[in-house]
């Protein structure tokens, strides 16, 4: 599969106003979304051997397979992308400890209702940006495939990955046509004592969370997937279909071909 992609800056002040015009365009509401995202690095070139630790029971054997021929290759940072919402962040004070809290006007949290053992991940795969084609928009081959839930480290080495860092992204889904339009900032957990060789149990209360983006910008990516990348002929409409989009959104933002060196995925 391919992925077709436009991006634009979005200041802080601009979003709420964004938000309505993108509701007003594809006529629905914003769905949220918030993701965690683990980044994993390749420490040796992961194969088909390999793959038989690795998530198999619950992917798809099509998207293994598929997945293994892309990283065959060079080796490559990859994402585990998990769903969550604002509740798995929430800590409540226990009963007994209301009264307390309630007179010291400090909250004493029992802990998050997350459950991490239940996580469900996906993998996800995204090559560097294709060089001197399409070069108003940024183009890149995707795959992608279902993970075992909970603790995906053991299957992610089984698979020659190592665990690097994670993050939260917090956004609005909107659909256009055949568009996909990601409004949304990258959120930091906040600076604690935690063992950074393996993901978070637990996750911080929500407001704790803190954007990439110090002024606290946003993210506005529009995205289309042509399944067959070869095919000249839709990927050739999915541009125009962007192009459109940007038209229609110029007065508002400016949609761009991002750097393609930024969007960089490879392990050196």
């Amino acid at each position: 599969m391919h992925e077709l992609l436009l991006f634009a800056s979005v200041p802080s002040q601009q979003h709420h106003e964004l938000l309505q015009q993108l509701a007003g365009l594809t006529a629905m509401q914003p769905r949220h979304r918030l993701e965690r995202r683990l980044i994993f690095k390749a420490h040796r070139k992961p194969g088909l051997a390999n793959a038989r630790g690795a998530p198999s029971r619950d992917a798809q054997g099509a998207d293994i397979v598929r997945l293994n021929k892309m990283l065959n290759g060079q080796m490559f940072y990859t994402q585990v992308v998990g769903p969550i919402s604002e509740a798995d962040f929430d800590t409540k004070p226990s009963s007994a400890d209301d009264s307390d809290a309630a007179m010291t006007g400090m909250e004493q949290a029992t802990g998050s209702p997350y459950d991490y053992d239940s996580q469900p991940w996906k993998l996800e795969f995204r090559d560097i940006p294709e060089a001197g084609t399409r070069s108003t928009i940024t183009a890149r081959l995707m795959a992608s495939a279902t993970l075992p839930k909970g603790d995906i480290v053991t299957h992610m080495n089984a698979w020659g990955y190592s665990f690097i860092s994670e993050y939260v992204v917090e956004g609005d889904i909107f659909v256009h046509n055949d568009i996909v339009i990601f409004l949304h900032r990258v959120l930091q957990y906040p600076a604690q004592s935690h063992d950074s060789h393996e993901p978070r149990r637990q996750l911080p209360l929500f407001g704790d969370m803190s954007p990439l983006e110090r002024t606290g910008g946003y993210i506005l990516q529009a995205a289309i997937t042509v399944q067959d990348g070869s095919n000249q002929e839709l990927m050739r409409t999915a541009s125009q279909h962007l192009f459109g989009l940007r038209e229609q959104l110029k007065s508002a933002v400016r949609l761009e071909q991002a750097d393609r060196l930024a969007l960089d995925t490879r392990a050196k």
